[in-house]
């Protein structure tokens, strides 16, 4: 296992054991590519049937854009994000510690270091990471030799620290194509956004733990990873081979969050943002992609023991004032004991609330139970000095208690409205379905694949994409 405390990004790939963990991922090559195959229609169609060219595209031009959409797909770094474990969350600090998996697919195009000497089917090979931006492949045969392909560097934008579990994977998945996948299994501590780690409705508080990914190395005009060639994507079902359900990642069913649930569902949203991490103001058009897991804080704790008892001692206390006015002190003595036990109540949850530099929901709560109490109290003092000193009548006392009394009741009730009216409605759990069939599909929001492309073609905009397959809105 080998460790880098650095906050910017993954820092170098190199070897190291199998430290635990999950171990790589085997994703099995099951079918042959078809990322050409939409290009060999294309140019088929343009040499046997001019007339059905014609038809299709209005000029010269529309076929140019065609052809500019299929080399576009083929000039993309696509991502596969999956989450193998997800720790404690610790509002205070803004910080997870999460396990997962990440696996790039590009289609080399020789721009750094040409693939040469290709393979025949008598001869094996490994890739090996080399550095952090390089990968050679060690042939074994009866003569070794080597060949070298560049390797976007990844980077992981929201980490404090990271552990590499075992070592990076580098493999030749398409030989006509030359598909590459590179996977890696990490192990980090990452930071969150300060205002998604808020908890004021605590302990009905929701967060969204963010993976934050990007490749911020040679990004520049005219460099190996020019960011107007080379664009971010999500993987497909051609670059995962049908390895998971939903080809560009997903949060594993055996995934549990400590004091919080998830939509096991739909539990990751995948989003392609603008940068603005070290980019310049000349030129920010470049993304990064944010895996988003949607949270929310179990609170049955609070809800079944805590306000339940809460809302009976504010009932108790308030039907304390049935006793006459003149009965001071035994109306005093109850409202105190009450009043300690609320106390005892509140130093006993004072260890399980967030320690935050502000008020939280939980407190506002109990401050207005106690609040409420003493308030009683001093009404209770008040009539009895309107009886005893003034000469005020029983009668009238009695009335200024039914006042006060429908005043707490109001007030407790509001106070329950407002604590409860942030709780979800509990998830109702269902196993899912066992895949029969072909998988979900999901293609990338931003190009599609060239053998579902229609001839005429039109930008795409960029979308979030959400786990279940469906497109979010921008």
């Amino acid at each position: 296992m080998r460790r880098n405390d650095s906050f910017n990004s993954v820092g170098s790939f190199g070897g190291g054991g199998y430290g635990g963990g999950y171990g790589p991922t085997i994703i099995i090559d099951r079918c042959l590519s078809s990322h050409m195959l939409a290009a060999r229609r294309e140019e088929s169609t343009e040499q046997d049937s001019p007339t059905m060219i014609s038809t299709n595209f209005s000029s010269n031009g529309s076929l140019q854009q065609y052809k500019s959409y299929v080399n576009d797909y083929i000039r993309t770094i696509r991502f596969q994000v999956v989450v193998w474990y997800v720790g404690a969350v610790d509002v205070m600090q803004g910080q997870v510690v999460a396990k997962f998996r990440v696996s790039m697919f590009w289609n080399d195009d020789g721009g750094g270091h040409e693939m040469r000497n290709r393979m025949t089917r008598s001869e094996s090979s490994e890739w090996v990471m080399q550095g952090r931006q390089k990968a050679v492949e060690h042939k074994i045969s009866d003569e070794v030799s080597e060949r070298a392909v560049d390797v976007p560097p990844l980077s992981i934008l929201n980490a404090v620290s990271f552990d590499i579990i075992g070592k990076p994977e580098v493999k030749l998945l398409r030989e006509k194509t030359k598909l590459m996948r590179w996977t890696c299994l990490y192990k980090a501590v990452l930071f969150q956004d300060e205002t998604n780690m808020r908890v004021e409705k605590f302990p009905h508080d929701e967060h969204d733990l963010c993976i934050k990914l990007g490749i911020l190395a040679h990004r520049g005009q005219g460099s190996r990873w020019d960011r107007n060639k080379w664009r971010l994507a999500l993987a497909t079902e051609e670059d995962s081979q049908r390895s998971t359900r939903v080809p560009h990642g997903l949060l594993v069913d055996h995934v549990k969050i400590p004091n919080f649930n998830h939509d096991s569902q739909n539990a990751l949203n995948f989003q392609f943002v603008p940068l603005g991490f070290g980019s310049s103001k000349e030129d920010d058009s470049d993304e990064c992609l944010e895996v988003k897991v949607h949270i929310y804080r179990e609170s049955n704790y609070f809800d079944w023991n805590i306000m339940p008892m809460l809302a009976t001692l504010d009932v108790v206390a308030t039907a304390l004032l049935l006793l006459d006015a003149t009965s001071f002190f035994q109306r005093a003595l109850l409202f105190l004991n009450i009043t300690f036990v609320e106390i005892g109540i509140r130093m006993q949850l004072d260890s399980k609330l967030p320690n935050v530099g502000y008020q939280i929901k939980m407190q506002t709560i109990l401050n207005n139970s106690f609040f409420r109490l003493l308030g009683l109290e001093l009404e209770s003092s008040m009539v009895y000095y309107l009886t005893h000193i003034r000469g005020w009548s029983v009668e009238h006392a009695d009335i200024i208690d039914m006042i006060a009394a429908s005043i707490s009741l109001v007030h407790a009730i509001f106070m329950l409205h407002v604590y409860y009216k942030d709780k979800r409605p509990p998830m109702k759990r269902t196993s899912a379905p066992k895949q029969v069939g072909k998988p979900i599909t999901c293609s990338p929001q931003m190009y599609g694949t060239p053998t579902t492309a229609t001839p005429l073609l039109l930008p795409l905009n960029r979308q979030g994409t959400s786990q279940n397959g469906t497109l979010d809105q921008p």
